[in-house]
């Protein structure tokens, strides 16, 4: 049962990253923090940062170091590509999202 629900957050997660992204660009730290303010889970640098690099490598996002009060830091954002699989996620899970929603929350049958 945990494994489950860790996938559904999982994918959950990566559906934020790219909004997050498609937002503004961000720091990998922010994204972190932010995902936990969203969704109460606390996620491992070791999910986000191998996201971003796979996001990277397949032309979804660029980074750029950026030196801030004495540390350089990568800041992340989508490219024109990344956008787009952003849109195509977003539509995706809009529909399917919002038909498990209402069956979830509307359901007649006994729980």
């Amino acid at each position: 049962m945990v494994e489950i629900i860790r996938s559904f957050l999982n994918t959950i997660n990566t559906i934020i990253i790219l909004w997050l992204l498609s937002v503004k660009p961000r720091y990998g730290y922010e994204i972190i923090k932010e995902i936990e303010r969203l969704t109460g889970v606390s996620l491992n640098p070791g999910v986000v940062y191998p996201f971003l690099h796979r996001l990277e490598e397949e032309g979804f996002a660029l980074s750029r170091r950026v030196i801030g009060k004495n540390k350089a830091r990568r800041c992340y954002f989508l490219t024109a590509e990344g956008k787009k699989l952003f849109n195509r996620l977003r539509s995706l899970f809009k529909k399917r999202l919002r038909v498990f929603a209402e069956s979830l929350m509307y359901s007649s049958r006994p729980g």
